[in-house]
């Protein structure tokens, strides 16, 4: 092996290239970042895994580019495969009932400009590479392994194996960097090297995955659905459509043992599929066979020192609800606008440790959601064969399965607090379920309410005017701009005027003189009901909190 050292002037590398290194990369190339992505396989996912982009992570996609935004719609499900999940014997056989889904229908106009996409990982994932390397500053390569590492003071010196040559020599190097990501799976090395343990429960289920071709029509047009759960007295498991035209995914209950997944093969995954269709003749095009364990654990810590860990990494939990990917995504939008600010100089080394502070109690909220989406799905199963532990019929257990499917609370409702927020005092919105349910604030610590509002003379949705930077949002009140223009001096912000609306101050909490300060992220940092007697200190004040430079001077 030919060993060489590579002295690249790339401050952040990241170990994997899934859909949340992927992003990981290209929301530090929207920060103006050069990121270098590293990947032990030949290229993007060929099984289709991951299914749901949320609608709040499709507004963190709507900020990457419009060509990337237009991709993912692309590929999504036809409307009507996304308004219900389906719970039957078989999909044959008797149905026990169906529920509503607006978590993956979405929101509606009124809470978000996106709606979800219903895809597929080995759909998507090409067009996030795709993005990563249109940015211009993200370095994407495949057929590296990562071996090891060091952290040595500012730098971390990352060992790597790449590609072999024609003559089957394999190249060993050195990276160095500034920042090392560890989006590099559940079964993570870098968490292993670090020690960092996780929590939770492991070895919750035990499932085959099988991807094929077949024409279900019969049994699914005048019902499509996001899912079809299917339970027997002899078999469990769900099929989801793809792509709304024969392609599909199966996940099969097994037991566990080694022996039982070997007799899995092509011919008993085709054999299984025809029992619950009721159809021995149905004709099966298998194109992969593959499987997984359910775990419901999250990390004990999400960084030591530069390196940070990210998606399933750092958290791992029952697809029921497809919140897997999601948190990924929506934690490197978190992360990597401080990463940036602190290589760039605008904030202090502490900003990182709200990467942890804010995202770890999101993930063990919405680890313990999957995982009681994935208990009452099962007892549906268990009244479909007489034995739910309340003794409730099919119908009734259905019933008690809407948190499953509805679940914009968990979506749009997160709230960071802390020292990095600055508080206002202001009651916060309170609501029935906060699950299922969501009511809009721009309370700091809240995501920035969508609402669509003039702001020169276009109209725009108040998500994209933050365009990660950090956005002091206002009325037309010149004193506003006049306290930023000094400011700017000092922090990165911008000022951004709305026309004056009724209804949107309602929506943010604000008089015709107030303003809120946003995240690069798009979450309120501060807010002013009013204009105060010294704008610009307590800006100031509230731009050195939410960049991590403290002390603050009372």
């Amino acid at each position: 092996m030919r060993e060489t050292t590579l002295q690249l002037d790339v401050p952040v590398v990241i170990c994997g290239s899934g859909p949340v290194g992927l992003a990981m990369a290209i929301e530090l190339a929207m920060a103006g970042v050069q990121s270098l992505v590293i990947e032990r396989h030949a290229g993007t996912a060929v099984h289709p895994k991951a299914r749901n982009i949320n609608s709040r992570s499709m507004e963190i996609i709507r900020g990457w580019d419009a060509q990337t935004l237009a991709a993912m719609h692309a590929l999504d499900l036809d409307p009507a495969w996304k308004e219900q999940i389906v719970y039957t014997r078989s999909l044959g056989g008797e149905e026990f009932g169906r529920m509503r889904t607006a978590g993956f229908s979405g929101a509606g106009l009124a809470v978000s400009p996106e709606t979800p996409v219903l895809t597929s990982q080995d759909l998507f994932e090409p067009v996030f590479l795709a993005s990563a390397r249109r940015s211009g500053r993200s370095d994407v390569r495949f057929e590296q392994q990562m071996t090891g590492f060091e952290v040595d003071g500012d730098c971390v010196r990352i060992h790597v194996e790449g590609r072999r040559d024609p003559d089957g020599e394999a190249q060993l190097y050195t990276l160095t960097c500034r920042y090392l990501i560890a989006a590099d799976g559940a079964d993570s090395g870098i968490r292993r090297q670090l020690g960092i343990p996780v929590s939770g429960r492991t070895t919750i289920g035990h499932y085959v995955n099988v991807h094929y071709t077949a024409d279900l029509s019969r049994w699914t047009d005048d019902r499509r659905a996001v899912m079809f759960w299917v339970a027997d007295d002899d078999a469990r498991g769900v099929f989801q459509p793809l792509d709304g035209r024969g392609r599909w995914l199966c996940q099969i209950a097994y037991d566990g043992k080694p022996e039982t997944l070997a007799a899995w093969n092509a011919d008993v995954c085709r054999a299984w599929i025809r029992e619950m269709v009721k159809d021995p003749e149905l004709a099966i095009d298998i194109h992969a066979i593959g499987s997984w364990t359910m775990n419901a654990t999250v990390a004990d810590q999400f960084s030591r020192g530069p390196v940070f860990l990210v998606g399933d990494a750092a958290q791992q939990m029952p697809p029921t609800g497809g919140f897997g990917v999601n948190t990924g995504l929506q934690g490197v939008h978190n992360l990597a606008w401080k990463l940036a600010a602190v290589l760039k100089g605008h904030a202090g080394p502490r900003l990182l440790e709200s990467y942890e502070s804010e995202r770890r109690p999101v993930a063990i909220r919405n680890t313990e959601r999957s995982l009681s989406n994935s208990r009452v799905v099962m007892r549906v199963a268990s009244a479909g064969q007489g034995t739910h532990p309340d003794g409730l019929t099919p119908a009734q257990a259905v019933a008690q399965t809407r948190e499953y499917g509805n679940f914009l609370g968990m979506e749009f409702g997160p709230t960071y607090d802390g020292e990095f927020i600055t508080a206002d005092g202001v009651p916060l919105p309170v609501v029935a379920n906060p699950i299922s349910d969501y009511l809009p604030s721009a309370a700091p610590g809240h995501r920035l309410p969508h609402a669509l509002v003039l702001a020169d003379g276009e109209s725009r949705s108040t998500l994209d005017l933050v365009q990660r930077s950090i956005v002091l949002l206002s009325f037309e009140d010149r004193r506003w701009k006049d306290a930023i223009t000094v400011l700017s001096t000092t922090y990165p912000i911008r000022q951004v005027s709305v026309a004056p609306r009724d209804d949107v101050g309602a929506l943010f909490g604000i008089e015709p003189d107030g303003a809120v300060l946003v995240r690069p992220d798009g979450y309120v940092a501060a807010r002013w009901t009013h204009l105060p007697d010294d704008p610009e200190r307590l800006i100031s004040d509230a731009l050195a909190r939410l960049l991590g430079r403290f002390p603050i001077e009372a």
